[in-house]
């Protein structure tokens, strides 16, 4: 659980998940191009992606005097299981929307109490875009 809570609260920080974007954009940057890509000072991107690598979601190469930062498929797989164990309740909301969906459109489809539609035809007029 300490490694899910290390994981969400680097996630929480809207410059890291900028970072995030960045790298699964760019191929291996450095800081210098993360900081060029990002609008961040060089100070703010290296302790951002202190953090990161700290929850394993991004993981730093020597490259010669530079570092290159590329995702961490650990850190990641670990999110996307702790989010995932959550699907039930999405599913669930996924349900109650395609049933209210379904009802709403079986409900105009249906002729109000005066013959009507609920967009104001009749069962058998045409409607104007259908003529």
């Amino acid at each position: 659980m300490e490694r899910t809570g290390r994981i969400l609260d680097a996630l929480g920080e809207p410059n890291r998940r900028h970072l995030l974007e960045l790298l699964h954009k760019l191929s291996e940057p450095t800081v210098s191009e993360l900081v060029e890509a990002s609008g961040l000072r060089q100070p703010q991107v290296s302790k951002h992606l202190k953090v990161l690598a700290g929850a394993e979601l991004v993981a730093p190469r020597a490259d010669g005097r530079y570092r290159r930062y590329r995702l961490d498929g650990d850190g990641l797989r670990a999110a996307h299981d702790w989010f995932a164990a959550f699907e039930d309740v999405w599913q669930a909301r996924f349900d109650a929307l395609d049933d209210l969906v379904s009802t709403d459109c079986e409900h105009e489809s249906r002729p109000v109490p005066d013959g009507t539609h609920r967009d104001g035809s009749r069962g058998n007029e045409m409607k104007e875009s259908q003529r």
